[in-house]
């Protein structure tokens, strides 16, 4: 790791830290062109089943408190 870079981050406010290491973050986070879009036609295929009433949907809490409750 470069200390200069670092030492130089370090003087940064709060702020621009911030940013910068949102920057820097982003940069690690590259999502796969083609699993995105996997991702995307799945949740259109299950909200059409839902539409369609092919699919069901269930509240969280309900069954949260149903599992917990008994």
């Amino acid at each position: 790791m470069d200390k200069e870079l670092f030492d130089r981050a370090m003087r940064m406010n709060p702020n621009e830290r911030l940013i910068f290491a949102e920057l820097i973050l982003s940069s690690l986070e590259k999502e796969d062109q083609e699993i995105r879009s996997s991702w995307i036609n799945e949740v259109y295929d299950r909200m059409k089943a839902v539409n369609k009433g092919q699919a069901k949907l269930f509240d969280f809490n309900s069954m949260y408190n149903e599992d917990y409750n008994t």
